[in-house]
């Protein structure tokens, strides 16, 4: 029932965050203007780089409160957490101290603004450094709560502080002062108090209270913690690369533009984050019992699940862009130069997202240093195929670029994981598991986005054309990878009922 509920909250949480990051956005290109949202699109690359900075200790806690609850060793994980949130203190500190120090360098010389002055973007970039600051602890005390399976409470408190956030800011900018300077003060209020309340729950949760603070255990953990944060640098690298070059090749209101479109596409995370949230500690818990018949049922059918769902709602963003834009920016001249960056960056992000299965594997397994490897590789062709495309073609490259990188992530993870982990995770799993639902929620979405564009339907009605069609493919999808017997048991496993023998997954 756990990893239903966790699934759910994670789910709902995803929901939330990008349904406000919609609403909110066309508020703040009225009351900042494009060049200030491209500084806060700036901000969200910057928050994602930084994270290098976690040395991938976040998902080190998760994984060993999970193991620590399946092998008796809660103290010694509450431990490990106490002693962890002193260093995120000293690190939030040290963000903070740097991002003020290069920040007129940065707004002078990095930064592409025409309409802001130099000093307001500094002022800007400066507060990003303590917006960062406040918001740094959050990971760690979210990967307590994950790997603790209590997902379900970071996420009920991170759509109620979001809500919150962007209430604020809206009525802050409307009635108050309009400058991103304002922006970034709420924000960092509303993050440091999600990281206080993170803390008291993570505290509650694994039962810190009374454990002594052992900086040696770091030692023990370090192993596994380092080859994850060699994973976060070269994930971060490669998630921001493309946004880097941008931001320093195109003009700011431009690089506005490639944001949007990858907020656009951000609502696939709506799938993707819960997954490995609730996924993770899971298989490292199958795998501390041993348990590899229910890891691999649970690998399988949740791909299935998974990858209708992710493609549907992926094919969606391709072929219907344009109308979602159109519905939700009503301005079709903006709508026309995102939607094409909108339908290749949805291809690329589909493909990544899928490969959150094999990836979460690996990490269970005890096994990060296969998708530093893997990461690595993907970085290496990244950064020279974003920079030529994008020099070349612009923001149009960039997307292109993920395009291409979704394809050679989907072979390479997969080759690694089927030889390096478990057989089961190898090339069959992509033929059954992903290829299958693939192909069904494709049909119908090229069917609908040929009915819309014959028909030359108005955006509203080619949204719902293309609405039908993706539920249409969900259909196909699990008709055609479950017989009914196997779906009913996938339910009653997702919602901890009781399953035949090597199938309690609850």
């Amino acid at each position: 029932m756990r990893l239903a509920r966790n699934m759910a909250a994670g789910m709902a949480n995803s929901v939330v965050v990008v349904l406000i990051n919609l609403i909110a956005l066309p508020f703040y290109l009225r009351f900042l203007g494009m060049e200030a949202y491209g500084l806060i699109g700036f901000y969200a690359t910057l928050q994602t780089v930084l994270q290098v900075l976690d040395l991938g200790l976040a998902p080190t806690v998760s994984r060993e409160i999970a193991h620590g609850a399946e092998t008796g060793q809660q103290r010694r994980s509450a431990s490990l957490l106490r002693t962890l949130g002193v260093v995120y203190v000293g690190v939030a500190v040290a963000i903070a101290a740097i991002v003020a120090s290069i920040a007129p360098w940065i707004g002078a010389h990095w930064l592409q603004a025409k309409a802001l002055p130099d000093a307001a973007v500094a002022q800007a970039v400066a507060l990003m450094g303590v917006n960062l600051a406040c918001r740094w602890p959050i990971s760690l005390y979210h990967g307590a709560l994950v790997g603790a399976h209590r997902l379900a409470r970071s996420a009920a408190t991170s759509m109620t502080i979001n809500i919150c956030a962007a209430f604020t800011t809206i009525a802050v900018l409307a009635w108050g002062v309009r400058s991103i300077q304002a922006f970034f003060v709420v924000q960092a209020g509303f993050g440091l108090l999600q990281a206080i309340v993170l803390h008291v729950l993570a505290r509650r949760a694994v039962g810190e209270r009374g454990a002594p603070y052992d900086f040696g255990d770091l030692k023990r953990v370090w192993h596994f913690s380092a080859w994850m944060g060699g994973v976060a640098i070269g994930g971060l690298l490669l998630t921001q690369v493309d946004k880097l070059v941008l931001s320093r090749t195109l003009d700011l209101a431009t690089f506005g533009h490639y944001v949007l479109a990858t907020l656009v596409v951000s609502g696939l995370q709506v799938l993707t984050t819960p997954l490995f949230s609730a996924l993770f500690p899971k298989f490292s818990a199958l795998f501390a019992r041993g348990d590899i018949v229910s890891l691999e049922y649970l690998y399988d059918a949740g791909t299935r699940l998974f990858a209708t769902a992710l493609f549907a709602l992926a094919f969606l963003l391709v072929f219907q862009a344009g109308a979602l834009l159109d519905i939700w920016l009503r301005n079709p001249a903006l709508s026309a130069d995102v939607a094409p960056l909108v339908a290749w960056l949805a291809i690329g992000m589909s493909l990544t997202g899928i490969m959150y299965f094999p990836y979460t594997l690996q990490l269970a397994a005890g096994k990060p240093r296969l998708a530093f490897f893997t990461t690595l590789v993907l970085l290496l062709v990244m950064l020279p195929l974003v920079i030529l495309l994008a020099m070349r073609f612009g923001a149009l490259g960039g997307a292109w670029a993920w395009a291409i990188l979704g394809v050679l992530y989907v072979l390479l993870g997969t080759w690694l994981t089927g030889r390096k982990v478990m057989a089961f995770a190898g090339w069959p799993w992509l033929t059954r598991n992903v290829a299958v639902p693939l192909m069904a929620t494709l049909l119908p979405a090229l069917l609908g986005a040929w009915i819309s564009r014959t028909l030359a339907v108005g955006p509203w009605v080619a949204a719902g054309i293309g609405g039908l069609a993706a539920l249409a493919g969900i259909g196909l999808g699990v008709a055609g990878t479950f017989a009914p017997r196997e779906f009913r048991r996938v339910i009653d496993m997702a919602l901890g009922r009781p399953t035949p023998a090597g199938h309690g997954l609850s």
